[in-house]
């Protein structure tokens, strides 16, 4: 087995693993990854067949480790350990202080290994949702939007937000903005934040209902944003383990009403 670092040639593969697996992902995100960072995206190899995969991307001073897959056929044989730990590596010399990932119940205590503490839980909401209102859509993030951002992670995440917004609808306000992106058949809100309750009130209700499944990642403790999506009729369908390694955040999760990304990349 070898480790390397991810080609466009690679992806195809990933996503049809990833898909197996019944995650949401998409070539667009991918492809961001690789262009952001190439160094953290990592494919494991037996022979000439990929058997495993994993990105890292750093944010400002901190980063995060997402999409670890390894085949169902070649599990129990350390590769997505060997792929983590690679990926950690990445990002610590790159000068990260604080390491992110989220985790299932199963992963919980490898991570736990490696020096990663449950700080939060996210919890995957459903329901019915679309396009912001034409009237109110605008075509990129304002600089304000991006400091609401640094107020629940504590970094500048400049770049994913701009990459999110590029790829979908905008909303926003003075004190907070919403962007829907398309996953193929489902729509995904977030990035997602708001100042307070009202205003995050405001963006949702600016949001037109459409057919099919929309979806977005919450913070537990923001028991706001679950008091919102409840009343707006979503449903809670899975959740998993917020974690940090390295130097605790400024995290602020009561501005996190939507994360930018399918537990990817934060």
């Amino acid at each position: 087995m070898q480790i390397s670092n991810f080609t466009p040639n690679d992806i195809h593969p990933f996503l049809s693993m990833a898909k197996d697996e019944g995650w949401i992902s998409t070539r667009r995100e991918l492809a961001f990854l690789l262009e952001r960072s190439p160094q953290g995206c990592l494919v494991c190899h037996d022979g000439e067949k990929p058997v495993g995969f994993v990105t890292a991307v750093r944010h400002g001073k901190s980063g995060w480790i997402g999409n670890l897959l390894v085949a169902a056929g070649e599990r129990g044989r350390g590769i997505g350990t060997a792929l983590f730990k690679q990926a950690m590596q990445v990002l610590q010399r790159a000068d990260v202080l604080t390491l992110w990932l989220t985790a299932s119940s199963a992963g919980r205590p490898i991570y736990e290994r490696n020096g990663f503490t449950v700080c939060d839980r996210i919890r995957r909401w459903e329901g019915l949702g679309g396009e912001p209102e034409p009237a109110a859509a605008v075509k990129k993030m304002h600089s304000g939007w991006e400091e609401i951002d640094f107020l629940g992670w504590g970094d500048d995440r400049t770049a994913l937000l701009a990459h999110a917004a590029d790829g979908g609808s905008v909303r926003g306000s003075e004190g907070g903005f919403l962007v829907v992106q398309s996953l193929g058949n489902h729509r995904q809100i977030g990035p997602y934040g708001a100042l307070n309750l009202p205003t995050a009130e405001a963006l949702m209700d600016g949001i037109q209902q459409q057919g099919g499944a929309t979806m977005l990642d919450v913070p537990a403790a923001n028991r706001a944003a679950s008091k919102l999506l409840t009343s707006r009729g979503f449903t809670v369908c899975s959740e998993v383990d917020l974690m940090y390694a390295g130097q605790p955040p400024a995290y602020h999760p009561e501005y996190i009403f939507g994360l930018a990304s399918m537990g990817s990349m934060g």
